[in-house]
């Protein structure tokens, strides 16, 4: 709230109804400048900050849908960052609701502004091509009766099909989203009228429908309900616990696992697409197999981070193993955990993270972005861009490829910057709450000192605030009065033994006090202190991250393909499988 003014509600009703009239007459640059003034209020309730904040991603997600929609909309990218702070305002209010209980017209206006912050949200990651993330925030306004979100998710299923290349997965994804679609047209009157004549005229709606229509007909009786295809295999017991937590977190890399957590879809089967390559008798085998033999690693890597999510999931909070009972620990008092559970989120945060890295390598070698020479300068929020500026390599420049644009905005959150780097000069500008917390987490842990500790139990130091306020206090009389000493030694020649000495001791309490503050400020700063389950929940997060770009890459590999002429010659080559 620094450095911001405090709104009043009658000046917020005022922006607010503003903002729909400018989005009414598409005024963009109407638009960008209220969004621009809006970002300079706060207000003292979550309530009216979550409104502020969505009414400026509203603003600028209007913008980048209608004018601004280039590869790599500065609009888009606000609108998405405008959101996730209004998400952020909605824990809030749902924590300070428990301390002071809201009336009852307050919380009818918290949910149906929830409600609409989230199918916006879901509607914007949408538009950047990141649909299994949108597929997700869809879910909890659609049970809350909100028929926009019902209408928006079937357009969000219907693209996601167009962009995958398994048959069998695009035709359950045309499925799902006809569903959708019919929910939608059936509760026509629900929507505004203007609304409702523009889907009504339409002809798009009605022309799917009848086109999927003819396809159950012919082929449905092939595709089966996901929920009735049983799994393949016999599983033991474990493996099977560990299955259902992945499919129910939606975590397998697999485009049904977005919309199913059936056991067909208990499988990584996203794979390496298709794609053709140059006759060179140079390579041997495994040379040729290097595209895949990486691709299959990141799998790996993902698949083992996954699983220390489970068995870190699985282990309580102080149940101690013998790995780390070879000698004996320090009791720093501050209720630190350092079991197997957080070990093995630790290395899972530190593995997804990596993947981000690997992908961006595999885009810069694959597709050719930059000599071999400048592989050392390959990271994930700068493979987009020609070296030492921000203009966009010719291939994402304009580029249609969604899942491309998926990944550069997915980079432009994954903070990699050095620490040092002010936020108005790293290129990943676009930081929601949580993505810039995890950059800072993994600079502690890979430079620093992480800690994580059981958060009901822990007292945070700032709880020492009041007596850091007071040494500083003290400090800033005692230099005053060190200044006034100073002053009058040169105009009293009789008191110059008497100042000299009270001068001295002035001077060794003032180094004193700055020795506790900077020693206070060290010691309090030297590790990164961090809750359990806010470390966990932040670690999945990341996690499912990692998995929805490793599915986007194999998109957008898929994407290129179709769209490179085709050669007069093409000799099918044979990947091998172990």
């Amino acid at each position: 709230m620094e450095g911001k003014k405090e709104i009043s509600l009658d000046l917020h009703h005022e922006k607010s109804a503003l903002m729909d009239e400018l989005r009414d007459r598409d005024d963009f640059n109407g638009i960008i400048q209220l969004c621009e003034e809006l970002g300079q209020f706060t207000h003292s309730t979550a309530l009216i900050r979550l409104h502020l904040y969505y009414n400026v991603g509203t603003g600028y997600s209007h913008v980048a849908s209608r004018r601004d929609n280039q590869f790599d909309s500065k609009s888009s990218g606000l609108a998405l960052l405008n959101f996730r702070k209004a998400m952020a305002e909605v824990k809030t209010f749902a924590r300070e609701s428990i301390q002071k209980i809201p009336s009852d017209e307050m919380m009818s206006a918290f949910y149906d502004l929830r409600s609409r912050l989230l199918t916006n949200m879901a509607n914007e990651l949408d538009y950047q091509g990141r649909r299994l993330e949108a597929l997700s925030y869809y879910e909890d306004p659609i049970n809350s009766g909100n028929v926009h979100a019902v209408l928006s998710k079937a357009r969000c299923l219907c693209r996601f099909a167009q962009g995958v290349y398994d048959d069998g997965h695009a035709y359950y994804l045309q499925r799902e989203s006809a569903n959708y679609y019919q929910k939608a047209l059936s509760r026509l009157g629900e929507f505004p009228p203007e609304q409702r004549n523009k889907i009504e005229s339409n002809p798009f709606h009605n022309y799917f429908l009848k086109w999927f229509q003819e396809q159950e007909s012919e082929y449905g009786h092939e595709f089966p309900d996901l929920d009735t295809i049983p799994g393949n295999k016999p599983y033991t017991k474990e493996e099977e616990e560990y299955l259902v937590w992945c499919a129910e977190k939606r975590l397998f890399i697999n485009e049904l696992n977005g919309i199913s957590t059936s056991e067909v879809v208990n499988h990584d089967v996203l794979t390496l697409p298709s794609f053709t390559a140059r006759v060179n008798t140079l390579l041997s085998t495994s040379e040729e197999l290097s595209f895949h033999g990486h691709f299959d690693e990141m799998k790996t890597d993902y698949c083992y981070a996954r699983y220390l999510a489970f068995m870190g999931s699985s282990i309580s909070l102080f149940e101690e193993h013998f790995f780390n009972s070879t000698f004996e620990h320090v009791d720093t008092l501050d209720y630190e955990v350092n079991n197997l559970k957080a070990n093995h989120l630790k290395s899972c945060f530190r593995i997804s993270y990596s993947i981000f890295d690997k992908i961006s390598f595999f885009l810069h070698r694959f597709f050719e972005l930059d000599t071999i020479q400048n592989d050392h300068q390959v990271d994930f929020k700068k493979v987009w861009f020609k070296l030492g500026g921000q203009v966009l390599k010719d291939i994402f420049n304009n580029s249609d490829n969604d899942y491309f644009r998926a990944l550069y905005f997915i980079s432009r959150e994954i903070r990699q910057g050095s620490r040092n780097t002010p936020e108005t000069q790293d290129l990943s500008y676009w930081f929601d709450p949580d993505t810039q917390r995890l950059f800072k987490i993994r600079n502690a842990m890979e430079h620093r000192a992480l800690k994580l500790v059981e958060k009901a139990c822990y007292r945070d130091s700032k709880e020492h605030s009041a007596e850091i306020e007071d040494h500083k206090n003290s400090l800033a009389h005692i230099q005053e009065h060190i200044n006034k000493i100073s002053q009058q030694l040169p105009l009293s020649p009789d008191s110059v033994s008497k100042l000299t000495s009270e001068l001295e001791k002035l001077k060794r309490k003032e180094t004193n006090l700055l020795k506790d503050l900077d020693e206070k400020e060290r010691m309090s700063t030297h590790s990164l202190i961090i809750g359990v389950e806010e470390f966990e929940s932040l670690t999945m997060k990341l996690l499912t991250l990692a998995k929805d770009a490793l599915v986007y890459l194999s998109l957008a590999i898929h994407h290129e393909e179709s769209n490179r002429p085709q050669a007069e010659i093409v000799i099918p080559a044979f990947v091998p499988k172990k």
